[in-house]
């Protein structure tokens, strides 16, 4: 009996095998008919009728099968196929979940349900699910890379980085896994250890494209521009039609200044891929550098299209959105200004809000909680809590606002002071910042958040400030909000560098403090644009890439008069700038000395 079983077992299989359904189907029913208590029958029956495309007669035969054999795994899998091709994905995945249950020894069982809750968007179900699978599965690496690959894809970075972790262990020679590892690490902040990984993967695979493009993206940020340069051309020469690799040549020659050759690989980019947010976002920011105000703002208009990393505000309605002053005169008419980026952006930017109302328009703003009280300062402009009710005829993205009035670099707003710190908080900073009223009062800030992408070269280690902080006549205070990481290298006692911002409340008490000072001495952050728009004479220290608003060649701003900018070159060392800012302070200290000898010598 056994024999005449297992032959017409391999006949039934061979003829599944060869395509010949109906041959099988035949073959199993007869088979059904002399062993009717033979559940395999029963099973080879149902799939020769899934591969007729009858699904709901193989569900009856593996319904019958399961009966007779209960702890099966391939007849849960086939009843899990019939549910497919029945459309029920749901009942599908309780069948594979199942089999899972039964043998959870068997790691493509796991793999398979993961992929059917993923094409169910049960997202929540799938790391639950790779974790079980990994307990009863320890090592696996299979199960690993999908859930790495499923933290990855919802940037749970984080999470991913130790999976990969191992993985790059269990496969040191898997380029692949170097680059998501990198990635991983890239997007923590991590970014000497990313590189060290994207380096791999390019020694592994010396022509991974995908390796090059992100060490290229990475070694800018850590002031390597010509390494970045060097990989990006690399990424080019693999493959020149890739919109990817174009694009990040263009960024390389960007932060290099070049901004011809930028602009260049940019429009090639956006031409290989007309709707690539990035490359949008780069070539706007390129023709602002550049001065090229008219055109690099209505390119900036476009990187609403990048919808994973901009996103309008809930109340906001298309047919609401300003268009500007020709289509849509503002006279007697009320508009909202909402914020969508960085406080220093609100704070530069809000200038403009003048101009709407110069134009007739009342002006409200929806901008973060802590500038309200800042920007309540200017005549006239009230800002939205976000618990009210929006009730106007037009809104409009606070950077949207110079392209659609037309901004260009001769007639940027640059208005000497436009915010005012609040009178009660001015008196009270009076008050507390006395007893160093005989002395030059110097505020400082040498780190921003590590978020930007430029963080790294924008920041100044306080060590490089040291030789200030011990000039005769001078007394420094932190503007430092937040701890400086790394960057806060030097240990410092009041004598030296006073700190009082653990006593802020929020802008307006950092404005007030700016208020008593004769001097800001800042990198690049909300701390410049705030003590600027207080018409505060700020000193600017810039990296070798600048920001677009800082623009390039000149050492004062259009948007600030009562700014200075110090620039660091690409040879220059962050002590060598630091030099020029201590030599052009000392020159300030005797000018000023000068002034008073003088002003004494008239009385």
């Amino acid at each position: 009996m056994t024999l005449v079983v297992s032959t017409q077992e391999s006949q039934i299989r061979r003829a599944l095998s060869m395509g010949a359904a109906e041959e099988a189907w035949q073959l199993a029913r007869r088979a059904q008919q002399q062993h009717p208590e033979q559940g395999l029958f029963k099973f080879l029956a149902g799939l020769a009728l899934l591969e007729l495309k009858r699904p709901q007669e193989a569900f009856a035969q593996f319904t019958q099968a399961i009966r007779l054999n209960p702890l099966s795994v391939d007849v849960r899998m086939a009843l899990a196929q019939a549910y497919l091709s029945m459309d029920d994905s749901w009942s599908a995945a309780a069948w594979v979940s199942d089999a899972c249950r039964i043998a959870p020894q068997i790691p493509a069982l796991w793999l398979h349900l993961a992929r059917l809750l993923h094409s169910q968007r049960r997202l929540a179900e799938i790391e639950p699910t790779l974790r079980a699978a990994l307990h009863a599965n320890a090592g696996d690496l299979t199960l690993n890379q999908a859930l790495a690959e499923h933290l990855l894809a919802l940037r749970r970075y984080a999470d991913a980085v130790g999976v990969y972790a191992t993985l790059s262990q269990a496969e040191p020679g898997n380029a692949r896994h170097r680059l998501h590892h990198g990635y991983c690490l890239e997007h923590l902040g991590r970014l000497e250890e990313s590189i060290v990984q994207y380096r791999e993967a390019v020694r592994l695979q010396p022509e991974f494209l995908e390796a090059h493009v992100d060490l290229a993206g990475v070694l800018w940020r850590l002031g390597d521009y010509q390494g970045s340069l060097n990989h990006a051309q690399k990424s080019v020469a693999i493959d020149s039609e890739h919109p990817y690799a174009v694009r990040i040549l263009g960024t390389a020659f960007l932060h290099l200044n070049r901004l011809e050759e930028g602009e260049q690989q940019l429009r090639r980019a956006l031409q290989l891929k007309p709707d690539f947010a990035i490359a949008i976002v780069d070539l706007a920011l390129l023709l602002l550098l550049a001065g090229r105000f008219e055109e690099g703002w209505q390119v900036y208009g476009r990187r609403w299209v990048d919808t994973e990393r901009m996103n309008r505000p809930t109340f906001f309605r298309p047919e609401l959105e300003w268009q500007g002053p020709v289509r849509q005169p503002l006279a007697g008419k009320r508009i909202v200004i909402y914020a969508e980026q960085g406080l220093g952006d609100v704070i530069q930017f809000i200038r403009y809000a003048r101009l709407l109302q110069q134009q007739g328009a009342q002006v409200a703003c929806v901008i973060q909680p802590e500038l309200i009280g800042l920007v309540e300062s200017m005549p006239g402009l009230v800002c939205l809590k976000p618990d009210t009710q929006l009730s106007a005829d037009y809104h409009v993205a606070l950077l949207d606002l110079p392209m659609h009035l037309g901004c260009t670099l001769a007639d940027i707003p640059a208005i000497p002071r436009y915010l005012q710190a609040p009178p009660d908080r001015v008196a009270m900073w009076a008050e507390r910042m006395r007893p160093w009223a005989g002395k030059v009062r110097i505020g400082l800030a040498w780190a921003g958040h590590a978020i930007h992408p430029n963080h790294h070269n924008r920041c100044m280690p306080l060590s490089e400030f040291r030789d200030l902080l011990r000039e005769p006549g001078v007394q420094c205070f932190s503007l430092q909000k937040s701890d400086g990481e790394r960057y806060t290298d030097l240990a410092f006692d009041e004598d030296s560098l006073v700190d009082f911002t653990s006593e802020w409340t929020g802008f307006a008490d950092s404005a007030a403090q700016i208020e008593q000072l004769d001097l800001v001495i800042c990198i690049d952050s909300a701390v410049a644009h705030l003590a600027a728009a207080l018409g505060k004479p700020t000193w600017l220290l810039l990296p070798p890439n600048p920001d677009w608003r800082w623009l390039l060649g000149r050492d004062d701003s259009p948007w600030y008069p009562s700014m200075r900018l110090f620039r660091r070159s690409y040879t220059d060392s962050r002590s060598q700038q630091m030099a020029r800012v201590l030599a052009a302070l000392r020159k300030h200290l005797r000018a000023e000395a000068g002034a008073q000898l003088s002003l004494l010598g008239t009385n």
